[in-house]
């Protein structure tokens, strides 16, 4: 298992307390960014599909621990979301600007709309207000994923250094 695994805990876990903590308090665009998913999201672009739905699945379980929702429901939502958009992306060519904004604004699409499904499921009920929240949160994603992704980049670079074979 690679060292970035381990790194994923600490980071989601100060990103979890981040969004619960402050930025929900501070919405942009009266919206409250998740930011363990977009790193979950970026991390998977940029290594693999395995290593994405595994940082899906610690920040998701993180963030659950600091929300009313159903232990479990965010994972679950995050990890399909993020696994269904890399495999769809994976046969296209890679950019480093228009793929990461496509995917994110796809993956929180399908992760709201799982996420809304499951807890209507689950017996919850769940307002039209909610679907309302589908395209501005898709746009703050698709704005916010660049820096993020970038931010993720150096991070791998620095994590594991390609080796050059003469």
């Amino acid at each position: 298992m690679r060292v970035s695994v381990y790194l994923a805990v600490p980071l989601m876990l100060l990103l979890a307390v981040l969004e619960t903590a402050v930025l929900s308090r501070l919405p942009l665009f009266n919206q409250t960014p998740q930011l363990p998913f977009l790193v979950a999201l970026s991390w998977g672009l940029l290594r693999d599909l395995k290593e994405g739905v595994i940082w899906a699945f610690v920040g998701g379980i993180l963030l659950d621990l600091f929300s009313v929702t159903p232990l479990g429901l965010t994972p679950l939502a995050w990890m399909v979301a993020i696994a269904i958009s890399i495999l769809i992306i994976r046969p296209l060519t890679s950019s480093r600007v228009i793929l990461p904004t496509l995917v994110a604004a796809l993956a929180t699409i399908l992760y709201l709309g799982l996420g809304m499904l499951l807890l209507r499921l689950f017996g919850y009920q769940v307002t039209s207000l909610v679907t309302a929240v589908l395209l501005p949160m898709a746009v703050l994603h698709a704005l916010l994923i660049l820096p993020i992704y970038w931010l993720m980049y150096l991070a791998d670079r620095r994590l594991s250094p390609r080796r050059v074979q003469v």
